[in-house]
């Protein structure tokens, strides 16, 4: 069993990104041009509409510390604001905010294990699930009874509301040239 300090150690000083879950080290595979498209359509929509406010959006480079087990992972974004603690460059608590980008790899860890570990965060308010083969994004939210309440936004014509940020975003803003033939259809190269 590995030690905190030792993972970072090792996993600061590695070519590849590794997460740490209940003392175990794991490596992180890369993404597709889907995924990558989609993390940075909502990224730029996160960070135009939180222009001005005390809030930050951070991409996977950002690794963030689950305090109950001391894991940590690194979401494909994180949103912090005002109060959120960010312990050193590349390593942060309390997010708002957390979203991954599916993809065949991950989607069973994503949905099971990895949101087991974010629902530990007492600051996440919003935990966003961005699908790569259509057009869907499943927005969890905690409620006052402990459970997690699920929200599909399906379609180009579907809005997601961020309350805890105050963001609306458009479907079509995130997905736009993804299923038209221009960026990784499924009739070009992901």
């Amino acid at each position: 069993m590995l030690s905190e300090q030792d993972y970072l150690a090792l996993d600061r000083a590695a070519e590849y990104k590794s997460e740490f879950v209940d003392g175990e080290m794991y490596a992180m595979s890369g993404g597709t041009g889907r995924h990558s498209h989609l993390a940075l359509r909502l990224a730029f929509e996160l960070m135009n509409q939180l222009q001005g406010c005390n809030c930050l959006v951070y991409n996977s480079d950002m690794r963030v510390r689950v305090g109950k087990r001391r894991s940590y992972v690194y979401p494909d974004l994180s949103v912090v604001c005002g109060g959120s603690i960010i312990l050193d460059d590349d390593l942060l608590e309390s997010p708002i905010v957390i979203v991954e980008v599916l993809s065949p790899s991950t989607e069973d860890y994503d949905h099971g294990k990895k949101f087991a570990l974010y629902r530990e965060i007492s600051s996440l308010k919003d935990y966003l699930l961005v699908h790569t083969d259509e057009v869907l994004i499943e927005h969890f939210a905690p409620q006052a009874d402990g459970n997690w309440l699920v929200s599909y936004h399906k379609g180009m014509d579907a809005v997601l509301q961020l309350a805890s940020i105050g963001c609306s975003i458009a479907l079509k803003d995130v997905y736009r040239g993804l299923f038209d033939g221009v960026v990784g259809s499924p009739t070009t190269a992901d």
